[in-house]
């Protein structure tokens, strides 16, 4: 039996930005208003793709999931 971990794929604002065509300081903006998930490193956020790419979709919203920062 094997177990396998997927890693999730973490991205900066800006990568986020220039993957997906859209403004920076809209990335920013959810990222300050707790729109999308991401984890505080320092001063920077990463962004969990996967999770970004549902809340683009309309299938996260993070202030009904059980999502703690």
């Amino acid at each position: 039996m094997t177990n396998t971990i997927t890693k999730p794929t973490m991205m900066l604002p800006k990568q986020i930005a220039e993957e997906f065509d859209i403004p920076i300081y809209r990335v920013r903006k959810w990222v300050k208003e707790g729109k999308i998930v991401y984890v505080a490193c320092g001063k920077k956020a990463l962004i969990n793709r996967d999770k970004f790419l549902a809340f683009l979709n309309g299938e996260l919203d993070v202030t009904t999931s059980n999502y703690e920062r």
